[in-house]
């Protein structure tokens, strides 16, 4: 998954977001949302955000399915990119 704008990044992050909430994901989310939710659109958000993606996936792939997996770990380099500016 190449997101090619911040918008395409922010719709697959909201995509997972809502589906585990349907799922009742609550460890997952419990990790993530507060990065979420503090995203300023500076480097501190992203850094935030980054922090908690890596917190979410600390959590072990047993407790995703293979496609949210995936998509976290597409998440995680994204933030990774902006932050570090790779």
């Amino acid at each position: 998954m190449d997101f090619g704008s911040n918008e395409e990044y922010f719709a697959a992050l909201r995509e997972l977001i809502e589906r585990w909430c349907d799922e009742h994901k609550l460890g997952a989310l419990s990790r993530l949302l507060p990065g979420y939710l503090s995203m300023n659109g500076l480097t501190d958000g992203w850094a935030n955000l980054y922090e908690a993606l890596k917190l979410t996936r600390a959590i072990g792939h047993e407790a995703f399915s293979p496609t949210d997996w995936d998509t976290l770990n597409e998440l995680i380099r994204g933030a990774e990119r902006i932050v570090y500016r790779r």
